[in-house]
């Protein structure tokens, strides 16, 4: 993260990055939501290989300005397919916004804030976008990274059908409370439609994360 005197976001990324890389292949499909500049996207496709695809979502234009440039620089857009636009339960347009205390952070952009704006996004379900052939996965889905300040719930919802399809091997969602509540649900709302989605958070896995929980199938 940038706003990170501690350094905590930076280990906690270094440890969710090495869960998912332990769990994906070369060729392997991983789904970065939230991608900002390319954290999680750009090591990743570099881990999967030319056989790999990764499908980053990252709604700020200027954010995807960034992580085009980097994937370009690193020789990655024949495996890094970048979408600008926010993934939730339907489709639509919504106000993307900073956070008022740190307004240059643009990892703390939201939905559902009332800071200043940032862009008018669209919004997209990620299963709609299948149905339309905008995404196909005939290579499968194997990872899923969830990062959107408090819309992590809204997008599960919107990929039900491809997480039930393709069954990935681990999805990371970012937990944080506060984020949640201002999006209307909480930590027992998102467990329980990842447990009926078949998936579970085990504390082996999840040992050392504070910001964010990895979930396997059941």
């Amino acid at each position: 993260m940038t706003h990170d005197p501690t350094g905590m976001w930076a280990r906690e990324d270094s440890h969710v990055l090495s869960l998912l890389t332990a769990h994906l292949e070369r060729g392997d499909v991983f789904v970065d939501v939230g991608a900002n500049q390319g954290t999680f996207t750009i090591p990743i496709a570099h881990h999967v290989g030319v056989g790999g695809r990764v499908l980053a979502f990252e709604p700020g234009p200027d954010t995807a300005r960034q992580l085009r440039i980097r994937a370009t620089a690193a020789n990655l857009l024949d495996r890094v397919s970048i979408y600008e636009l926010a993934l939730a339960a339907g489709d639509g347009q919504h106000l993307l916004r900073a956070d008022g205390e740190h307004p240059a952070d643009s990892t703390k952009r939201s939905l559902f804030i009332d800071g200043p704006i940032v862009a008018e996004v669209p919004v997209r379900a990620f299963d709609g976008m299948i149905a339309s052939a905008e995404i196909t996965l005939d290579r499968g889905l194997h990872a899923v990274k969830i990062d959107v300040e408090g819309a992590e719930l809204q997008v599960l919802e919107g990929m039900e059908r491809a997480i039930r399809l393709h069954l990935p091997r681990m999805i990371v969602v970012e937990v944080i409370e506060r984020h949640m509540r201002r999006a209307g649900y909480g930590t027992p709302e998102l467990f329980e439609f990842l447990r009926h989605l078949g998936y579970v958070a085990p504390d082996v896995t999840n040992e050392g994360l504070m910001f964010d929980a990895a979930f396997v199938p059941a």
